[in-house]
């Protein structure tokens, strides 16, 4: 659940970001240049969490235009949408960007990636870097977080979480392979994996987008749309579950 008085601090969190940002760079257009991974939530007019999506998004800063693709959950349905629109950035490292047949949202630029900001949902962004988007290129061992909520179309409901540690490998057949432990918090309370093994699978295009499945003993898939990011150090996921709202990361 997040509240508006919470909104509002983070708002007033990517000002102070916006401070800091004007007080060491001057930027342009070409600040923020080239492609993105994109994790950003939404809440509804009460403050309860409705959506989450990650979206890989690439700036043209010469024409001051973008394109992305978005996996998204709106009230735990599951949606892809492509979109396009026009950007400024300011000297102060802010700036404007206004999707077609959409409104206008809120960004700072900072040194990994952006911040944004809409009247009821926000997010960050980090710059996709020199990837190899393959399998292999993505394996090693990540630290895993994620929350959001579980809604009522699920037996478990109520704001969740997840933490754990993954190890992604490829086999001889060159498919991804996940295994490692989680720990869980559910509708407050705290569920611990550690001891029981977690299993999955995971797949990256070249196109630096990709799936996971991931498996704790005795409980059902989760399964998430991935975008890489860092160079392959980290990667944004959002469930594509029915009836989940939920987005996190992977990182090295």
């Amino acid at each position: 659940m997040i509240s508006k008085t919470f909104r509002l601090a983070r708002m007033i969190v990517l000002a102070s970001f916006a401070l800091s940002s004007a007080a060491g760079a001057t930027c342009s257009n070409a600040s923020l240049s080239g492609t993105y991974g994109f994790l950003h939530d939404g809440t509804d007019s009460n403050g309860t969490l409705s959506s989450a999506a990650v979206t890989q998004i690439t700036f043209d800063s010469t024409a001051g235009t973008f394109t992305g693709e978005t996996k998204a959950s709106h009230d735990g349905v599951i949606t892809d949408f492509s979109f396009g629109g026009i950007y400024a950035i300011a000297a102060n490292c802010t700036g404007t960007g206004t999707p077609m047949a959409g409104s206008p949202f809120s960004i700072v630029v900072t040194s990994t990636g952006f911040l944004a900001l809409h009247l009821f949902s926000e997010g960050f962004a980090v710059k996709q870097g020199s990837s190899i988007c393959t399998n292999a290129g993505v394996k090693g061992n990540f630290g895993f977080q994620t929350t959001g909520l579980f809604l009522a179309g699920r037996p478990d409901t109520g704001p969740v979480a997840f933490i754990g540690e993954l190890k992604l490998t490829v086999n001889s057949s060159g498919e991804g392979v996940i295994s490692g432990h989680l720990s869980a918090s559910e509708d407050s309370t705290f569920l611990t994996f550690a001891e029981e093994p977690v299993t999955g699978s995971y797949r990256v295009g070249k196109n630096c987008r990709g799936r996971a499945t991931i498996t704790p003993k005795g409980r059902s898939d989760m399964h998430f749309s991935l975008v890489v990011v860092d160079g392959g150090n980290e990667m944004l996921a959002v469930e594509t579950d029915p009836d989940t709202v939920v987005s996190g990361t992977l990182q090295r």
